[in-house]
């Protein structure tokens, strides 16, 4: 039951991120496994004063799962660009 739970929640998580984005696409998956990815490695709770920082080394689609999914933006200072064109994000608990 826990893994159907939990499939669950992924498909309304990528639903999330694919309303946001306007479309589905292959940047958009790269993003949304990476934030899948640190939520497993950090072992997230999402409460309410946890706070993620994303550095992000591109301003593509996957951007858009990462700030949907991890709740990362550049208002609240918790995304980040180091731009090098790279397909590659790293994640920090603060």
């Amino acid at each position: 039951m826990e893994h159907i739970m939990e499939k669950k929640q992924k498909e309304e998580l990528w639903e999330k991120a694919a309303a946001f984005h306007g479309h589905v696409c292959p940047g958009l998956t790269i993003g949304y496994r990476a934030a899948l990815y640190a939520i497993d490695l950090l072992e997230l709770t999402f409460s309410e004063d946890e706070q993620v920082v994303c550095i992000s080394e591109n301003d593509a689609c996957g951007v858009d799962a990462i700030q949907v999914i991890l709740g990362c933006s550049v208002g609240k200072g918790n995304l980040l660009f180091h731009m090098t064109g790279k397909q590659a994000f790293s994640f920090y608990n603060r």
